[in-house]
């Protein structure tokens, strides 16, 4: 397998990380220091500005990625000078550039970096003049993997507790059941008064605590036994995290700890942010209960539970917000919700908000940037990050290439056994039209090349020199004149290169297409071995060639016989830059489609291919074969609304999605599919949409799609007849009543639609069928 590495420079990446950590440290630090001092005692100044702290770093550093030249650098006249000094016992050697990569030959060479500060001074900025610092080349890089290593660890935690935020919606969609009508009346009325958007109100079995997600709120089955006070603070509290956004901070405060993983300040930064959070939370919650000692109540309830040894459920809440998290926090609260039982905070005006932001934003643009000049090391030969990388991938294929200080490394296995190919092109090296020679080096190029094909080893150095270029070659190890068969053999090897690397795909496609037409570029990617060179050239050839039937049928088997999913996406992709495509050839990239094995990557290409192939006759088997291949419910569902709001014609595209539903099992993907066919406005045939609803298993899914057919177009006695044998099959009576509203709102006025409507509210309970029947009074005024 193919290895791709392209980086920036060594020192490019640790000045940006030594910036990155100054800065944090500088902000985190101000802000502690402030809140020690016991100058942020209202707690909405307090998370303000810890979040600014927390997140100002990046905001700072993304200042400093501004070019250098143009923005701090000295001019060009001001540029480092490598004043190099030879060895005693060495011969002279002409002058090394000083951006040289590592790995490249050098005799040994003292350096002495150092800047023109006359003309330094002259050159404007754009701020703070950067901190230079000369650092070991082999310290840089043992500094950037351990602080990946960590930053990577750390992550992986992270999307850990996001993919149980995954399964905890799950179990609502599943395990959720719909909460009393008490709760329910509650929470409607909140909404209102806290001006947020209604959640889904559910409870859960096994909790110990109430939950926050997003746009949900989860209760455990005990919160139906408290009383209507203590209910109405536990609700408040959580819309208020709703209403604030916590659901989106909590995860993006966390994300903000990764590459700070070893800072103490930014581990303190998140807890008192959710502390924080949770401190004005409180104070809504007895806002609209009254009394701080109903939230209080609720919360040793959720202590009490916590600490009950026969329940099952101690993990921890993950991305969504639990109302209890940490029992020391929750003594901490429940103190200060007695002893302050009204708990309020002043309202922050704007005008104060606005000047803290300009404050906020001077400070940052006044932190001096870094730029980290690299110097051998003491262990250069042992440290060096591109031998390392060598001793530990011993690959076949090796082509590393060099220029401006920016690396692009492509190792592999060799196409054959016993083949080993090994180059090196640093610095600016050119390339003949007929690829059998170098055409141009520049100062301080240097090309290396080294092949065993069929038991010999070949190799070839090259340099600049005085009179033309200077060649080093030898074969199985003894040096050799460069005669008329090295260069037969380097007239081999340099395409072999190119075939590898993939380099200047677009110029050699151009070259091969002048030369041969496609068929030569055919001939040309069929000898390609790599998945992303063959996807490169493949590229060109749609772009640039002008192929016969015969010929695009041919590139569609190179396209088919690319293993990766990655690159035969890419491959797609380019493919459909092509105006005019015709109806085979439609089908054809539809069928290479449903070969590739990763769920996402079909679903990335599915959505740039619906609004640019159209469902037809002949596309339409092949369009909702590949759709219904997509094993992932999330990326069938993204699939499938891009058909639904991209394809053409609209009326086909949107009844191929519906009818490509079947086999999906998660509700809340069926659902959202069903609503983006609804809002789309055209005709939808009711047997697609109703067959796909009466499969869900859950009543609010099912009742969230009813409701987004009834509001999408008003409903005639055909398709209110079918909503109503949807609704037979619900048993939540709330959730049928719900429809029912919706649905009495909108339908026309038909008595045996009435009396169908009657019939379906008999059974429910009477509550909800005395509202299910007060709105059918529109069709009786007076």
């Amino acid at each position: 397998m193919i290895e791709w590495i392209e980086s920036l420079s060594l020192s490019a990446s640790a000045g940006w990380l030594i910036a990155f950590v100054l800065h944090a440290t500088v902000l985190l630090s101000a802000v502690w220091a402030i809140e020690r001092l016991g100058l942020l005692k209202h707690p909405g100044w307090a998370e303000w500005a810890w979040r600014f702290a927390l997140f100002g770093a990046f905001v700072s550093v993304s200042m400093e990625l501004t070019p250098w030249d143009a923005m701090r650098a000295p001019s060009i006249d001001a540029r480092p000078t490598a004043v190099s000094t030879p060895a005693p016992a060495a011969e002279a050697t002409p002058v090394v550039d000083r951006d040289v990569a590592y790995g490249s030959k050098r005799e040994d060479v003292a350096e002495v970096v150092a800047f023109d500060t006359r003309t330094a001074a002259a050159t404007p900025t754009a701020g703070p003049a950067p901190v230079a610092l000369p650092i070991a080349s082999d310290a840089l890089f043992l500094g950037l993997m351990l602080w990946l290593s960590g930053t990577v660890l750390l992550f992986v935690r992270v999307m850990c507790q996001a993919l149980g935020l995954l399964r905890l919606r799950r179990r609502l969609v599943h395990a959720g059941v719909p909460a009393g009508v008490e709760l329910q009346r509650t929470m409607q009325r909140l909404v209102q008064e806290m001006h947020v958007r209604a959640p889904t109100l559910r409870v859960l079995s096994g909790l110990t605590s109430p939950l926050v997600l997003p746009g949900a709120v989860l209760l455990p089955r005990w919160a139906e036994g408290l009383d209507a006070r203590q209910q109405c603070a536990m609700l408040a509290h959580e819309l208020a995290h709703l209403r604030r956004r916590d659901p989106l901070w909590r995860p993006l405060q966390r994300l903000a700890l990764v590459p700070l993983f070893f800072h103490p300040l930014a581990w303190h930064a998140v807890r008192r942010l959710e502390t924080l959070a949770e401190t004005l939370c409180d104070a809504a919650a007895v806002e609209r209960s009254g009394n701080g000692r109903h939230l209080a109540e609720c919360l040793a309830e959720c202590l009490a539970r916590s600490a009950d040894p026969y329940n099952t459920d101690h993990r921890g809440a993950g991305w969504a917000l639990a109302m209890a998290e940490r029992s020391g926090g929750i003594v901490d609260r429940v103190r200060t919700l007695l002893e302050n039982s009204q708990m309020k905070f002043s309202t922050i005006p704007k005008r104060w908000r606005w000047t803290a932001a300009v404050c906020a934003i001077l400070a940052l643009i006044a932190l001096p940037g870094v730029m980290v000049v690299s110097r051998p090391g003491v262990l250069p030969e042992l440290l060096d990050h591109h031998r390392l990388a060598d001793a530990v991938w011993q690959h076949a294929l090796s082509i590393t290439i060099r220029n401006n200080g920016d690396t692009m490394t492509i190792r592999s296995s060799a196409p054959a056994p016993g083949e080993t190919l090994r180059a090196t092109i640093d610095g600016d090296v050119a390339f003949n039209a007929e690829e059998s020679d170098v055409a141009r080096m520049g100062p301080g190029a240097v090309f290396e090349i080294e092949q065993r094909r069929g038991g010999v080893t070949r190799s070839l150095r090259m340099v600049p020199g005085k009179n033309g270029p200077v060649r080093e070659y030898t074969v199985g190890g003894i040096a050799r004149t460069f005669d008329a068969e090295a260069k037969a053999w380097l007239s081999t090897a340099i395409p072999d290169v190119y075939r590898v690397s993939g380099l200047q795909a677009e110029a050699r496609a151009k070259r091969i297409l002048a030369r041969g037409g496609a068929a030569a570029l055919l001939d040309e990617i069929g000898m390609l071995k790599h998945d992303f060179a063959r996807a490169a050239y493949l590229g060109q050839f749609f772009a640039q060639a002008q192929p016969d039937q015969a010929q695009m049928t041919k590139a569609y088997a190179l396209m088919r016989d690319i293993g990766s999913d990655f690159e035969k996406r890419r491959a797609l992709d380019t493919a459909l830059v092509r105006p005019r495509l015709e109806p085979e050839h439609q089908v054809a990239l539809l069928s290479i489609a449903a070969t590739i094995d990763s769920d996402f990557e079909c679903a990335e290409w599915l959505i740039e291919a619906a609004g640019k192939l159209p469902v037809n006759d002949a596309s339409a088997a092949e369009w909702s074969r590949v759709l219904r291949g997509l094993d992932s419910d999330f990326e069938r569902r993204r699939a499938l609304v891009a058909v639904i709001e991209d394809g053409t014609p609209r009326v086909g595209a949107a009844a191929l999605a519906l009818q490509s539903m079947q086999g999906m099992d998660s509700d809340f993907e069926q659902r959202s599919v069903l609503e983006a066919a609804s809002r789309t406005g055209i005709a939808l045939q009711d047997s697609d949409y109703l067959a796909v609803v009466e499969a869900l298993a859950s009543d609010f899914e099912r009742r969230e799609a009813l409701v987004a057919l009834i509001r999408s177009t008003t409903p005639d006695v055909a398709r209110s007849q079918g909503i109503l044998r949807s609704v037979r099959g619900m048993s939540s009576d709330f959730e049928r009543s719900e429809v029912l509203k919706a649905l009495a709102s909108a339908m026309p006025h038909d008595v045996a639609l009435i009396e169908d409507y009657r019939a379906v509210t008999r059974g429910m309970s009477d509550v909800e069928r005395a509202q299910s029947e007060k709105a059918l009074d529109r069709f009786y005024p007076g």
